[in-house]
């Protein structure tokens, strides 16, 4: 009997703590999405049916009447926001009420997290203002033999299966690998030959980064679920053997180039310069950082292992990604691919070798991206509310430790703002570089907006244009699996990065 008794208490007690917390939008007075019992609004997440873009995308199609609603990740209430005016109060205005994310982050033992996109408050401002003068154009323009080599190493490496008649070519493993080689070069100097060797250990490391795992999953969930868990058992972003590359590849890297007097225009020498002097020199379009303060701050060798941590995972996933899906689309729409084609043509005007003025010139290839980036964007943009924030114009105050969610898909994909969101139509971008005139930069948020929008967006549109026009002045692609022509895009569900499910088969052959 007295078993029985518990097991009511028990069940009892769980409805009402259920009810309760799963009543906090209710009791604030906020529009929400009715959640599920125990598991909140994240269902359809725990059982992988959706990538999490995709997810926030159909909150955002059953909930776009709304300006900003509640939802529950388990037990944790977060606010999803559709309202452009709100999104620039978030990410521009009221950035002091949301400078951070809401991933957790060890500072004592978790060097790799010690980055610019992990970091907050002071140590993540102080680190912007340093790490901004990082690409500007000369810099970049400086990086561009580096990566217009690897360039000609894609290129070979086609030739060379062509004349072997290996015409159909898989490019989702091929375009990482290319943008893996360009930051393995263009990061640590390392000339690691990923195009040619599939086993090649930087592959290997860049693939362990985001391959669709389980534990992978897991961790992504728990970061997002329950961060301060995460903190207190010390759980780390990154696996030991990732951790332990990158603090060995950076020390050696730092200990050889000063040891020799070596240096070379790539980013490990401009972290070189920030851990030795805290600034950067300058160039045509930047000062030296911090010059003339009574304090400098210099980075720490933990610093530069995560900044080049970021910078090699951001720098090849997402530029490849983004490639894939370009050649997806205009294989899809050949007519968009002949302009493109036509374009890279007329710049190059009878020259064999691309120069940085030359690529930063194609317009026409910036728009077929910009609308890659408008339908396909990595993620949803996350922050957490610092402070208390009442919404402007409502009664509603948003309190400290809130997360705050912008779905970008959902966002970009909406046809009230995008007419046929699905079309892609690169023209949408040719008259503005945030959109059609009418929804400006608001409604165009692949690399966010304001102080903590990708401060590498530069850079990654530079190796996907180069990398574009390599293979689209020298070869044409079809598609080997007719079925692709019709549909859309099935995206892989584990990894929160927004991916291609399945391989891109395309048929190559030379042009005249």
């Amino acid at each position: 009997m007295s078993f029985v008794i518990g097991i009511m208490v028990f069940v009892v007690s769980l409805i009402l703590i259920n009810q309760y917390l799963f009543g906090y939008w209710k009791r604030r007075n906020f529009a929400y999405a009715e959640p599920t019992f125990l598991i909140g609004n994240i269902a359809k997440l725990l059982s992988m049916e959706v990538t999490f873009n995709a997810f926030m995308a159909d909150l955002y199609k059953k909930h776009k009447d709304k300006k900003y609603f509640g939802i529950y990740f388990s037990y944790r209430p977060t606010l999803v926001v559709n309202d452009p005016e709100i999104i620039q109060q978030i990410i521009i205005k009221e950035l002091q009420s949301f400078h951070d994310r809401p991933m957790p982050i060890n500072e004592e033992n978790d060097p790799i997290a010690q980055n610019l996109f992990f970091l907050k408050g002071k140590k993540w401002r102080d680190l912007r203002v340093k790490l901004t003068p990082l690409f500007t154009s000369n810099k970049l323009k400086n990086m561009f033999p580096i990566l217009n080599e690897c360039g000609k190493v894609l290129h070979t490496f086609i030739d060379g299966n062509l004349r072997k008649g290996n015409k159909v070519l898989e490019f989702k493993d091929l375009l990482s690998r290319l943008t893996t080689n360009n930051i393995a070069l263009v990061a640590f100097g390392v000339e690691s030959d990923c195009i040619n060797d599939r086993e090649n250990y930087f592959r290997k490391i860049g693939t362990s980064i985001f391959t669709g795992s389980i534990k992978r999953a897991f961790l992504n969930f728990m970061s997002i679920l329950l961060p301060n868990i995460m903190t207190k058992l010390k759980l780390k972003f990154a696996t030991k053997e990732l951790e332990d590359f990158f603090i060995s590849l950076v020390t050696e890297t730092i200990e050889y180039r000063e040891k020799n007097n070596i240096v070379r225009n790539d980013f490990m020498q401009l972290m070189i310069q920030l851990k030795n002097q805290g600034f950067l020199t300058a160039d045509k379009e930047g000062t030296k950082i911090e010059k003339g303060n009574e304090k400098i701050t210099k980075l720490t060798l933990d610093d530069v292992v995560g900044q080049t941590f970021v910078f090699f995972a951001a720098g090849f996933e997402t530029s490849s990604s983004t490639m894939t899906f370009t050649l997806y689309e205009l294989c899809k729409n050949r007519e968009i691919m002949r302009k493109v084609q036509e374009e890279i043509d007329s710049k190059m005007n009878g020259e064999n070798e691309f120069t940085y003025e030359m690529i930063n010139d194609m317009k026409y290839l910036d728009c077929c991206i910009d609308e890659t980036l408008r339908k396909y964007p990595f993620v949803a943009i996350f922050r957490l509310t610092t402070k208390d924030f009442k919404i402007h114009g409502s009664d509603n105050i948003v309190e400290a430790g809130t997360p705050v969610h912008i779905p970008v898909l959902g966002i970009q994909r909406d046809p009230d703002i995008y007419e046929n969101p699905l079309e892609y139509r690169p023209e949408r971008f040719l008259y503005s570089p945030n959109g059609n005139g009418k929804v400006k930069g608001l409604f165009y948020l692949p690399f966010g907006d304001g102080p903590r929008s990708c401060i590498g967006a530069r850079m990654g549109k530079l190796q996907v244009k180069l990398g574009l026009a390599v293979i689209l002045s020298r070869y044409n692609l079809e598609f080997n699996d007719k079925s692709l022509y019709n549909g859309e895009i099935e995206f892989d569900p584990i990894p929160i990065t927004l991916s291609m499910k399945k391989n891109l088969e395309l048929l190559v052959t030379a042009r005249n």
